[in-house]
């Protein structure tokens, strides 16, 4: 028995097969919420019966664990909640399991298409040991640089009644201008270096 399956969907199985016998009282011309609720109750015995050495355990508790340390998981933990809940109710009536370790492996699909969305929409990490990506953070860095430069001597130039940030700090402006230029050039230089052949 793997009480961490228990907690992440097992228990959700149950709670889904109870609803499911309360709407057969409800409605008991319709037999499908019967058997419904007797699918769902094998597939949560079974889920029960899942060891924590079953490979399929140990690729959720891994899946669970990568989502959980992801920035933004919780839009993707919310979409996870709504797409078993959409499938548990669905069993009996659309869709069914032949056995609790098909409903995991759906599971399992279902967390990592969550993590591979997260993923396909994350800022790629420069690698520094490419002159490209070298070149565009330094370029990015001098730029960021003459930006809050532009934004202390604008202060600067107010402070001493003057109207243009250029006339109060025309050297030191200049002087980042031809840095940011330098920077580019290089940027230019690194990618004209990649791209000549061996």
């Amino acid at each position: 028995m793997s009480e961490y399956l228990n907690t992440a969907i097992g228990y959700q199985v149950e709670s889904t097969a109870e609803w499911r016998r309360v709407k057969a009282e409800q409605f008991p011309d319709d037999r499908r919420n019967v058997r419904a609720a007797e699918e769902l109750e094998e597939l949560a015995a079974q889920i029960d019966r899942i060891g924590e050495t079953e490979p399929i355990h140990q690729q959720i508790v891994k899946l669970d664990d990568t989502l959980n340390a992801m920035d933004n998981c919780d839009d993707a933990w919310l979409h996870i909640t709504e797409a078993v809940s959409e499938e548990l109710r669905s069993v009996g009536f659309h869709s069914g399991y032949e056995t609790g370790l098909q409903f995991l492996e759906w599971y399992r699909d279902l967390l990592q298409e969550q993590i591979d969305g997260l993923l396909d929409g994350a800022e790629p990490v420069p690698n520094l040991d490419e002159p490209d990506d070298r070149a565009r953070i330094r370029a990015e860095a001098l730029e960021e640089a003459l930006r809050a430069c532009e934004e202390l001597a604008k202060r600067a130039a107010i402070e001493k009644g003057r109207d243009t940030w250029e006339a109060g700090c025309s050297a030191c402006a200049a002087a980042i201008l031809a840095l940011l230029g330098k920077a580019k050039k290089g940027l230019l230089h690194d990618q004209q270096a990649t791209s000549k052949p061996p």
